[in-house]
């Protein structure tokens, strides 16, 4: 609890006050008579957190969220294999305190129940299990010095990575921080899909950051209260009351077409009936033109740099898998409400979208229909298939898509700031293992000529050749600056003039 409170507690008890809690109020006792209007306004000012200090701790629990059921049910298949742990690096270079370091991460911890949460299978049902307090699982440890230092930090930071969360006995966030030389350390922020989104990240960044420089210097951050995961949680509950028969129309009519058709990914590459999750992974980098090009491009057509994007991935997955009727899944972050925009906890839903160019529509047309296909998937798959699924009479059993897409409208770019030490974001260190076949990851950096499109794919080893991953990655880049320069050609010339 805060020191203020802490404070005053002894002050009191010096001057012969007892405080006690009856249900939501403070009451107080003196054996010296009336308080000073002075005492009095201290304990106005500190009433919350008195409270806290004096109510005895409770463990809690709370439904999950939808996300929270989904990651930890294909957590459960596959408990050994970390693909739901997403790092994120900086280098730290200066006069960095640790100790405050760590103190900044507990505050943090104070005011985000998630981050005090673990998720526990109670009589087959998946609770959350709320602390009343706990820390941040921050680890600080030297890099071994030798020649090879950058192999030495690569194995570290993927050892850490790939290391399983046990969600049933720790939250879904770990901090490791190395220390490289003295002023030079590696931070690396290693968080479970069941805790994280990137906006849950941004608001972890912007907290460490006000929190550290605060306490810096004595003092405690002014922070207004922050959004409860748990009232994020009842906020997705009460969709679930309202409106489902409009989603189970948009359901009815998605499927009144059929099935999505069966392909094979081509060339097809021979592997074990059940593939590992090891990924190729390969970058793609876009110049300020080339990506204010592509912008003007959206935008003309009444889109966004996200639909275009996923518009053209679409159209590298037709010609990989030979159909044109593509279903595949888009991450989307479900925080419609300004209330969740302090909000840190998974909030992601991963809607299904279905490009159909059976009709060899013009890249224009496409355009268009993507973003109606777009909107309407947000706006009727706000609960998760699983919940709508029982209710349609389906024949298939497998899974909708097998391909996912992801846009970061926000990066860790310049979010952390630590006063004395100079930090850096470093991008490419990531988790190279991945539960989809193919993942297509974007989002744009901000360079002194303008914003810069960057992003990578993960091609699954055990579908993909690398020569493959490559290979669709260049077509893919091709189809960019093709579109840019004509965008009302059909989607098959597209195709058939990409080298």
């Amino acid at each position: 609890m805060s020191t203020s409170a802490d404070s005053l507690l002894e002050e009191l008890a010096r001057q012969g006050v007892k405080l006690w809690v009856e249900g939501p109020r403070l009451r107080y006792s003196s054996t010296r008579g009336p308080l000073s209007a002075e005492l009095l306004a201290k304990l106005r000012e500190n009433k919350t957190a008195l409270l806290a200090r004096l109510q005895p701790a409770v463990v809690r629990t709370s439904p999950p969220s939808f996300a929270q059921r989904r990651f930890f049910a294909l957590q459960k298949l596959n408990p050994a294999d970390a693909f739901y742990n997403v790092p994120f690096v900086f280098r730290l270079s200066g006069d960095l305190d640790v100790a405050i370091l760590r103190a900044s991460f507990n505050e943090i911890a104070k005011r985000h129940e998630v981050l005090r949460t673990t998720l526990e299978e109670r009589g087959g049902e998946l609770v959350q299990v709320v602390a009343p307090e706990g820390e941040i699982d921050l680890t600080v440890a030297d890099l071994e010095t030798g020649a090879d230092l950058e192999a030495s930090l690569h194995d570290r930071l993927r050892t850490e990575t790939q290391r399983p969360f046990d969600l049933a006995r720790q939250p879904g966030l770990r901090v490791l921080l190395l220390r490289s030389a003295p002023g030079e350390y590696y931070l690396q922020l290693c968080l479970h899909n069941t805790l994280f989104d990137q906006s849950s990240l941004m608001v972890l960044l912007k907290e460490l950051s006000e929190h550290y420089a605060a306490l810096l210097n004595g003092q405690s951050a002014s922070l207004p209260p922050p959004a409860q995961y748990a009232d994020y949680v009842r906020w997705q509950e009460s969709l679930i009351a309202f409106g489902m028969e409009g989603r189970m129309k948009y359901w009815r009519e998605w499927f009144s077409r059929g099935e999505p058709p069966p392909w094979q990914w081509t060339p097809p590459k021979s592997t074990a009936r059940t593939p590992g999750f090891g990924a190729h992974v390969v970058w793609q980098r876009y110049s300020p033109e080339l990506t204010s090009r592509l912008r003007s491009l959206a935008q003309s057509s009444g889109g966004t740099v996200y639909l275009t994007l996923l518009t053209v991935y679409a159209l590298i997955l037709s010609r990989y898998t030979g159909c044109d009727d593509i279903t595949l899944g888009t991450t989307y972050s479900n925080r419609h409400h300004s209330r969740f925009a302090s909000l840190i906890g998974a909030t992601i839903d991963v809607p299904a979208l279905r490009a159909d160019m059976t009709d060899n529509p013009t890249l224009l047309s496409l355009l268009a229909r993507t973003r109606v296909v777009a909107a309407e998937a947000l706006t009727w798959q706000d609960v998760p298939f699983e919940y709508v699924a029982p209710r349609l009479e389906r024949k298939a059993s497998g899974p909708l898509f097998r391909m996912v897409f992801s846009f970061f409208a926000g990066v860790p770019h310049g979010r952390l700031r630590l006063p004395g030490v100079a930090v850096e974001f470093l991008e490419e260190s990531i988790n190279d293992i991945s539960r989809p076949d193919l993942y297509l990851v974007f989002w744009e950096n901000q360079t002194s000529s303008g914003e810069a499109l960057t992003g990578y794919w993960m091609h699954k080893r055990d579908v993909f050749e690398l020569e493959t991953a490559e290979k669709m990655n260049r077509e893919f880049q091709a189809l960019i600056a093709a579109i840019v320069e004509d965008p009302t050609q059909r989607v098959r010339t597209l195709l058939s003039n990409i080298q």
